[in-house]
């Protein structure tokens, strides 16, 4: 069993993906073990309505472990464009190189979000320590509180 399944926690499943509200805020992307497909359109649309739903409009932050499969381009268009409302999100990956390129996307790029008609951008960061990832989102939240 998941250590960080209890009581507290909710979960939501897709066939790539579960979700789990923990009561500190963070919602955590786990990769299925049994899903070794590279996303679609329509799985990642499926996902980002979870990811909706499991933000429910409150200041919630991702921690979403990336696979190690290629994204394309419409895939990656529908994850960005899907306005789940997170505050921040943590990207944990298992290679130094990725976090590198990773994060220098993501500083040519932005994540941003619709809030009142203009768009907000939302933190996001690339590590390779989930205790450093952790730290990083629970200190983003704390500042929308």
């Amino acid at each position: 069993m998941n250590p960080l399944l209890n009581a507290e926690n909710m979960e939501y499943k897709t066939q790539s993906i579960t979700v789990i509200v923990r009561p500190d805020d963070i919602v955590e992307i786990i990769n299925n073990k049994n899903w070794d497909q590279p996303d679609t359109v329509e799985t990642a649309t499926e996902n980002a309505r979870i990811l909706k739903k499991a933000i429910d409009g409150k200041k919630r932050g991702i921690l979403s472990n990336i696979p190690d499969t290629y994204i394309t381009k419409e895939v990656l268009a529908c994850y960005i464009d899907a306005e789940m409302g997170e505050i921040a999100t943590a990207l944990m990956t298992k290679s130094f190189a990725s976090k590198i390129v990773g994060n220098l996307y993501l500083k040519l790029t932005g994540s941003t979000t619709k809030k009142d008609e203009e768009k907000v951008k939302v933190p996001s960061e690339i590590f390779t320590k989930r205790a450093a990832a952790e730290k990083w989102l629970l200190n983003e939240i704390a500042k929308h509180k």
